[in-house]
């Protein structure tokens, strides 16, 4: 029950009766927020003392490391006795992660119980705090985790809880649940192999993830219409955590904010300054994430930096999957975007990599005018077993979203961008349903917008593709 962790120190800070200090009005960095944690800290309640007697009475034996005493009722096991392992070299990850100096935490310790007969832990009384259990919780410095069937899953779930615990001893709070449930998913989100951890891994397969399915989930709610939004997913609420469906769509968001160039330093900043009402920390990430592109490409206004979060946010989840290529599918918008009318050619041509995600044609076209598009070339598509190659009308020896794969594809983002949720109906407007084009296509659009195209294929299947199709469009 994720839902109900921290919950007394959030409502105990929203209500006001956090003493004054100048932290608000500090400018947020590192520091300003680990001497909030530390202030928070000092109002913590000190724990009950574990009964060791009491637990080893029951069949519960103790593991020990630097930063984890765990308690666990399971036999001895190599996977289960290097979890204390693990744990540890979570904690200088985290360090890093949110830039914070790891000599601050040398010290910093935790509690675990993991537990698979939870009768021997209530006789042991180690299980007083916990409401009820499904999964996993953290309260302070201590976890609780119900053993799962997936050894992954039990990592999974360790990591998880004690991304909570981390946060709650660094910053004082966690945050809203998008941020907390999204943060602690994407860090336990890992790879454990000849004893080194990797944290914050995007999968390249189901097989490393056994019990995860969060990619699933999603994956499944969009094929259903169930599409949420970026502000659907700022939305969640705590109770909505009783599903793993609210897990899935908060990893969702992390993963995408931090594999993404464009959003992940705004991202990771937001844990900065979390000691705010829930919805002033959505706020904040797109306050630092608008300030972060201006910096750089400060042709860009506001709007339009919100609407390319929506849209490559669409982008991502039509085409989520394990090894999904970020750097391949980044779309790269053009500010100089020019009205086919306003060029003097009348024909005009583009180039279409075959090897990328969507690609703005520096075009825009106009509603209600009719333009005919002719393509040609042809193209690699795999090279393992052997060479595939393809032209523009695809090859129907595999398909991608029920089209084969090396179709043309186009699609308008018009001039005043909405989030396009799935609509059957509605296709050629957004990255969502985009135009079947193949060899050509006469098209009639019915909105004004940018003009943007790319090939058929899955998202982790870019780096083998080589060549290009020649897209030639005139007015008809």
């Amino acid at each position: 029950m994720l839902q109900y962790q921290f919950l007394f120190l959030i409502t105990f800070l929203y209500l006001g009766i956090f003493p004054e200090t100048n932290f608000f009005a500090e400018e947020i960095s590192p520091g300003s927020a680990e001497r909030f944690g530390g202030e928070f800290r000092k109002n913590w309640m000190p724990e009950r003392p574990v009964d060791e007697s009491l637990l080893k009475q029951n069949g519960i034996r103790r593991l020990e490391s630097k930063h984890l005493t765990l308690y666990t009722d399971l036999p001895a096991s190599e996977q289960v006795d290097n979890l204390p392992t693990l744990f540890d070299q979570l904690i200088p990850l985290l360090c890093h992660y949110f830039e914070l100096n790891h000599r601050h935490y040398e010290t910093f310790k935790v509690e675990g119980f993991l537990i698979d007969d939870f009768e021997k832990f209530q006789q042991g009384g180690a299980v007083h705090q916990v409401p009820e259990l499904r999964h996993g919780y953290a309260l302070r410095c201590r976890i609780w985790v119900r053993n799962p069937d997936s050894e992954y899953y039990r990592r999974h779930l360790l990591l998880h809880e004690g991304v909570h615990t981390f946060m709650g001893y660094a910053f004082g709070v966690w945050g809203p649940p998008w941020y907390r449930e999204g943060t602690a998913e994407l860090l336990a989100t890992h790879l454990w192999e000849n004893k080194r951890l990797t944290a914050a891994r995007f999968p390249k397969s189901r097989n490393e993830l056994s019990g995860w399915g969060r990619i699933e989930i999603v994956r499944n709610d969009f094929t259903k219409n169930r599409f949420r939004t970026i502000q659907n997913v700022f939305e969640l609420e705590s109770e909505d955590y009783d599903e793993n469906t609210a897990y899935g769509w908060s990893w969702a968001f992390a993963a995408f904010c931090e594999n993404h160039p464009r959003y992940q330093t705004a991202f990771r900043q937001t844990a900065w300054k979390l000691y705010g009402k829930p919805d002033s920390i959505a706020k904040h990430f797109t306050e630092l994430l608008i300030k972060k592109i201006q910096n750089e490409s400060p042709e860009w206004n506001k709007q339009e930096i919100m609407d390319h979060l929506d849209n490559d946010w669409l982008d991502f989840i039509t085409n989520l999957d394990y090894g999904y290529d970020f750097e391949r599918t980044r779309i790269d918008y053009d500010k100089n975007i020019q009205p086919f009318s306003a060029i003097s050619a009348k024909e005009i041509q583009c180039q279409i990599q075959t090897d990328k995600g969507w690609q703005s044609s520096g075009i825009r076209l106009e509603q209600g005018k009719t333009y005919r598009f002719t393509a040609s070339g042809r193209f690699q598509l795999a090279e393992k077993p052997k060479i595939w190659y393809s032209e523009p009308n695809g090859i129907t020896l595999r398909y991608y979203h029920s089209i084969p794969i090396g179709t043309l594809l186009a699609t308008l983002i018009p001039d005043k961008t909405e989030n396009f949720a799935p609509k059957k109906e509605t296709t050629g407007i957004g990255f969502s349903m985009p135009k079947n084009f193949g060899y050509g296509e006469v098209w009639t659009p019915e909105v004004s917008g940018e003009l943007f195209f790319r090939i058929n294929d899955f998202p982790s299947e870019l780096s083998d593709n080589n060549g290009s199709v020649t897209v030639k469009l005139t007015v008809n």
